[in-house]
């Protein structure tokens, strides 16, 4: 399969989703419906803007013969990370956002190696200390508490 064939499903499967969000919040009041509405329109965009590129890219490569680095993906390592989100999405409720977040996004940062563990650590508190100041403090929007409740 084509880079550009996988990147057309990818952005073409966004846009179906964007697409059936976007419905959904038409059922909300207007004044709760607009942030989501920015943030779809937002994703769209950036979903054509991938399409584009890599459209561009597909041309570039065509025209100068060049070969374009098949990038592999390691199936197991996405199959766990999804994993992962299951079981998130799963013990939320039961464990709760404050305890299983910041246990959730070290443990992300860690196995996708993306930072130190110093900064995972600091970046997963930090997060969700700044969800818990805008959520529970400012917006007085319940968050689940499960344990903690």
């Amino acid at each position: 399969m084509s880079i550009l064939l996988k990147y057309t499903i990818a952005s073409g499967s966004i846009l179906v989703f964007v697409s059936i969000f976007f419905i959904e919040s038409l059922k909300l009041p207007d004044t709760a419906a607009r942030l989501p509405q920015i943030v779809i329109v937002l994703i769209a965009i950036l979903a054509i803007a991938m399409f584009i590129q890599a459209f561009i890219e597909h041309k570039k490569a065509t025209n100068t013969n060049e070969q374009v680095e098949k990038e592999n993906i390691n199936v197991k390592r996405v199959f766990l990370f999804g994993i992962s989100i299951a079981l998130y999405i799963f013990f939320l409720d039961i464990i709760g956002y404050f305890i299983l977040t910041p246990i959730f996004s070290f443990g992300v940062f860690m196995y996708l190696r993306a930072t130190n563990v110093i900064l995972a650590f600091i970046l997963s508190i930090g997060f969700t200390a700044f969800v818990y100041a805008v959520f529970n403090l400012f917006l007085n929007i319940p968050i689940p508490m499960g344990v903690l409740s």
